[in-house]
C-alpha cells in the first residue's frame, strides 16, 4: 500500500480529526483503501453530498463530483489535501484537470498539500509566451494589437503593420493575437526586448475584453462576440464582467504604463484607435490616431471594405487607410524633430 501521509500527520490523529482532510485522486477502490488506512470512517464525496462536508476524512475525484465547479468547491473546503494518484489514470483528461485544480489550490488558496511537491502552476510558460521576438540589433518597428492588427481577413503582406514596415524600411515584430485585450497587449510590450530608437504602433482594441486562463492548457481572449458562439461560456465567466467598470480602469492604467515605459526607454509610441476611441474617456495623447467610427457612425460599418473571413474583419483598403494615416503622423513627428 502506498504511503501518502507524513509522519507528523500519521502520529497525530487529533490534529487531523479537527480538520477536513481530503484524499484526492482518480475513481476506483484504491483511493478508498488509502483514505481508510488513515481513517476507517473516511467518506466518499460525490455530487450528492459535497455540501455536507464537516470535520473528518474524505476522499474524492473529479469523476465522483462530475463537474470542475463542484470539484473546486470540495477542494476549497479542505484544510489538508493529500494527492493520491493511481498507477494508471482512467483518462488523461482526468489527470490534467485534477493536477490543474491542485495547482490552483497551491497558488491561490491557503491549503496544505501533501505528496504534491512536483505539482507546479500549470504550464507557467504559457503565461510568459511572447507572440514575436526582436528582429535586429538596429532600430525596428513593433506592431501590437488584436485580430485586426494581426491581419485576419487579409494577406500578411496587406496588413497595415507590414505596409508601415515596408514604407519605413524597418524590420517588424508583431505582438498580436485574435481577441487580445489591452491588458494582454500591454504585457506583451512591457516584456519584449524594446530598445531606444524603436517605434511602436499599438492598435488599441475594445476596452470590454478579458484575458482568462482556461483549464490547464491555454490563455483565452474573451470578447462579447465569443458568447454568441459559445453561450456556455457564461457559466464560467459571466458576460456581465465584460461591462464592469474595472475593464476601463484596467485598460487605461495599462495604456499609461506603456506610455511611461516607452518615454523612459526612448521608444516612439503611436496609439491607433482601431476599436476604441480613448478621447471618450477624456484622455489625450500627443501620438493618438483615431480610427474608430472614422468611416461611419454605425459601429457595424466602420471599415472601408471587408476581408475574406466570416467574422467580417476589415479588408485591404481599410488596412491601407490605417497605414497611410499612421505614416502621416510618424512623418509629422519626424519633421517636428528636425
Amino acid at each position: 500500500m502506498k504511503k501518502f501521509l507524513p509522519d507528523w500527520l500519521l502520529g497525530n490523529k487529533k490534529v487531523a480529526a479537527s480538520k477536513i482532510t481530503m484524499f484526492v485522486g482518480d475513481t476506483g477502490e484504491y483511493l478508498a483503501d488509502i483514505a481508510k488506512q488513515h481513517d476507517k470512517n473516511a467518506k466518499l464525496i460525490t455530487d450528492t453530498n459535497y455540501k455536507r462536508i464537516r470535520s473528518g476524512t474524505y476522499y474524492t475525484s473529479i469523476g465522483d463530483v462530475i463537474t470542475d465547479e463542484t470539484f473546486e468547491i470540495v477542494l476549497k473546503k479542505a484544510d489538508i489535501i493529500i494527492y493520491s494518484p493511481p498507477d494508471v489514470w482512467s483518462t488523461e483528461q482526468t489527470k490534467i484537470h485534477t493536477i490543474h485544480w491542485l495547482t490552483v489550490m497551491r497558488a491561490f488558496e491557503d491549503k496544505t498539500l501533501i505528496n504534491a511537491d512536483h505539482v507546479k502552476l500549470p504550464l507557467l510558460d504559457q503565461f510568459l509566451v511572447l507572440s514575436d521576438v526582436r528582429k535586429t540589433d538596429s532600430e525596428q518597428l513593433w506592431i501590437v494589437g488584436c485580430s485586426i492588427t494581426h491581419g485576419v481577413g487579409v494577406e500578411q503582406s496587406q496588413r497595415y503593420g507590414q505596409l508601415i514596415s515596408n514604407q519605413l524600411n524597418l524590420p517588424v515584430s508583431f505582438l498580436t493575437e485574435s481577441g487580445a485585450s489591452i491588458s494582454w497587449s500591454a504585457d506583451q510590450l512591457l516584456r519584449s526586448d524594446l530598445r531606444p530608437g524603436d517605434t511602436v504602433v499599438w492598435g488599441l482594441t475594445s476596452v470590454g475584453r478579458i484575458t482568462w486562463f482556461r483549464d490547464n492548457d491555454r490563455l483565452c481572449h474573451i470578447t462579447i462576440s465569443l458568447y454568441k458562439v459559445h453561450p456556455e461560456l457564461d457559466k464560467m465567466v459571466r458576460v456581465s464582467r465584460i461591462w464592469e467598470q474595472d475593464r476601463a480602469y484596467d485598460a487605461i492604467t495599462k495604456i499609461y504604463q506603456v506610455i511611461n515605459f516607452c518615454n523612459k526607454m526612448g521608444v516612439k509610441l503611436y496609439l491607433a484607435g482601431i476599436l476604441v476611441d480613448i478621447t471618450k474617456f477624456s484622455l489625450k495623447f500627443d501620438n493618438y490616431i483615431p480610427f474608430y467610427n472614422g468611416v461611419k457612425e454605425d459601429e457595424e460599418n466602420q471599415f472601408l471594405d471587408i476581408g475574406t473571413d466570416r467574422d467580417r474583419h476589415p479588408g485591404p483598403l481599410t488596412h491601407q487607410w490605417y497605414a497611410e494615416k499612421i505614416l502621416e503622423k510618424i512623418q509629422q513627428d519626424s519633421v517636428t524633430q528636425l
